[in-house]
């Protein structure tokens, strides 16, 4: 039979070398959990990718209107989200996806057989700026009222815009990109 410690017994086994006989068992665990479920990715930027192949699969069932994908685009570029809303009593169907540029800035584009100043009025007051050229085709250029770049062009019925926080050079090339 075991009798009690004493109050002498138990100060003698308060020292330091005991107090870290029974941390580093448990430090030991709290680092095991924390590397198992550290997230790990391709990016440590928080940016979550997204798979654009079935919404666009999708949309081309739906959308009454050829669907314009990316193709092409440089390492870098990645898919953030996706849209895809169908025609309704008020306005025609649309389909976006939204990107973080190379160079870490938004650009979307989004595709309507909307008219042209209804799907660009999304985007707030616009003031004409001047025409941009994507691949040898003319695009209008706008100004959005935070002084961002908003291209649009119109080709069979469908209007495509191209916009968001990326410097022109990047939403030409996501413009470029679109077969």
């Amino acid at each position: 039979m075991t009798r009690p410690l004493s109050s002498a017994d138990r100060q003698r086994l308060r020292t330091p070398a005991y107090l870290w006989r029974s941390l580093i068992p448990l430090l030991v665990i709290v680092g095991l959990l924390v590397f198992l479920v550290w997230p790990r990715g391709q990016h440590s930027d928080g940016v979550h990718v997204v798979d654009t192949a079935g919404p666009i699969a999708a949309a081309r069932q739906q959308a009454g209107f050829t669907i314009l994908t990316p193709s092409g685009l440089p390492t870098g570029w990645r898919a953030t989200s996706t849209e895809f809303t169908p025609a309704a009593a008020s306005s025609k169907a649309s389909f976006r996806i939204g990107y973080v540029s190379p160079k870490g800035q938004y650009a979307e584009f989004i595709e309507s057989n909307d008219p042209a100043d209804a799907l660009a009025a999304q985007y707030g007051p616009l003031a004409t700026d001047t025409a941009v050229m994507v691949n040898g085709s003319s695009w209008e250029g706008f100004r959005r009222d935070n002084n961002r770049q908003l291209i649009r062009r119109t080709m069979n019925g469908v209007t495509v815009v191209v916009t968001g926080s990326a410097e022109q050079g990047e939403l030409v090339q996501l413009a470029g990109s679109l077969h």
